[in-house]
């Protein structure tokens, strides 16, 4: 049974932490930005108005508070993916997957061997190394799902 694509959605690997850090910087600016604009509103705000502005006052905190609670889990989610990055990898092993070249060109092959470099997993294939987001299918192993062991690890007849 093929699986296509290891990348996330955006085409970026799983645990792809550049853009986060990008966004998480923008995030940082927003939050101050947003923090001085509350101190000039609250500074310049009418007494005289009847509450309305504070309404949308607690409305506007209560949405940047929501944003930031989903920026948070949104990093707590990639860096489980980059975790899990070196345990899908070595799933791979002894398997034939299809990989694609910096060229753009298809190669198939067993993954004899998995190598960590800065933790993230390399794989070869046919005595090149590929990154796992260079694997584009995967083929199934048969399942041995059907088979029951006897009590000295040796197989019995199926179930």
């Amino acid at each position: 049974m093929p699986i296509d694509g290891i990348a996330g959605g955006s085409g970026e690997p799983y645990g792809s932490t550049q853009e986060s850090r990008v966004e998480n910087k923008a995030m940082d600016m927003g939050t101050e930005t947003f923090l001085k604009l509350l101190v000039t509103q609250m500074k310049y705000q009418d007494p005289f108005s009847g509450g309305q502005d504070m309404g949308d006052f607690m409305s506007q905190i209560a949405q940047f508070t929501m944003l930031e609670r989903v920026i948070k889990l949104q990093q707590t989610v990639e860096d489980f993916a980059a975790q899990q990055a070196p345990v899908q990898s070595l799933n791979l092993l002894n398997r034939t997957v299809e990989v694609m070249d910096s060229q753009g060109q298809l190669h198939q092959g067993e993954v004899t061997a998995i190598r960590f470099e800065d933790g993230k997993p390399l794989l070869m294939v046919k005595g090149q190394e590929y990154t796992m987001q260079a694997v584009q299918r995967v083929e199934g192993v048969e399942s041995k799902s059907n088979h029951v062991l006897n009590d000295r690890g040796g197989e019995m007849d199926d179930v």
